[in-house]
């Protein structure tokens, strides 16, 4: 849902809204840069796993977004809880999911 001033989204209600780069009469179509990894992406391309909302570059790529995810709530929910994995972004996940299965 876009805001009155048409500059921004919402595409979950527990992550801020995201500034809209090109605008398009059908929502699904407005460009924004994904919130988690930057990579612009249609809005109808975009993912969300409990409130976090990734794009089709980093969302089933191995450790990304939904991998994350997962991982935090099976194993360190307070991190899941809490969101900072989220706002830590994508590239420094992905590095630590290497991290973790060199273990």
């Amino acid at each position: 849902m876009r805001t009155g001033d048409g500059k921004y989204i919402a595409l979950s209600i527990t992550q801020p809204l995201i500034p809209i780069v090109r605008n398009d009469p059908n929502e699904m179509m407005i460009i924004i840069k994904c919130p988690y990894c930057g990579q612009e992406t249609k809005v109808g391309l975009t993912y969300m796993i409990s409130g976090f909302v990734g794009c089709e570059n980093c969302y089933f790529e191995e450790g990304g977004l939904f991998d994350t995810t997962m991982y935090l709530k099976t194993f360190d929910y307070l991190s899941y809880v809490d969101g900072g994995f989220y706002k830590e972004g994508y590239l420094a996940n992905k590095k630590k999911w290497k991290e973790r299965k060199k273990k």
